[in-house]
């Protein structure tokens, strides 16, 4: 691992909710772990990201009752905030978003095309969980180990 010194262990960026936000989300987590010199942890870092920000997203969206109420402005200024830390053995990724509902495993049909991120998540994270910050929303986090 290359030396960083403590003001590169973190990264933070605000994206919209925005299903090109993704994609968004992907290239600044590589752009940021080539950075650090963690380039091992790339492609799972990638695939779990997406799935965290697409779970954002779907937490975000607004609801029928809201779009009823505010038309196009519905939701129209909400964000996402993506971060990334160092930690000795890896590093944590993070995704806030506004809902204070807590992620959870769904049990899709065979036959459906989502609902089985948090599996994913699972298989590919040394640990993760979620916090409720003070200034609301929800803080989903996953620490990502260096591949042995």
């Amino acid at each position: 691992m290359t030396a960083v010194s403590p003001a590169t262990w973190r990264n933070h960026t605000e994206l919209p909710v925005h299903p090109l936000s993704v994609s968004l989300a992907r290239r600044h987590v590589a752009h940021v772990l080539m950075g650090w010199g963690r380039d091992t942890l790339i492609d799972d870092a990638q695939l779990v990201i997406s799935e965290l920000v697409t779970n954002g997203i779907k937490a975000s969206t607004p609801d029928e009752d809201e779009v009823a109420a505010y038309g196009a402005l519905a939701g129209r200024y909400r964000r996402l905030r993506v971060g990334l830390h160092q930690a000795s053995t890896g590093v944590v990724l993070e995704v806030w978003d506004c809902s204070r509902h807590p992620p959870k495993h769904r049990s899709p049909d065979t036959e459906a095309l989502g609902g089985r991120g948090l599996y994913v998540v699972d298989a590919l994270a040394v640990s993760w969980g979620y916090r409720w910050p003070r200034t609301g929303g929800k803080v989903v986090w996953v620490l990502l180990g260096e591949p042995s």
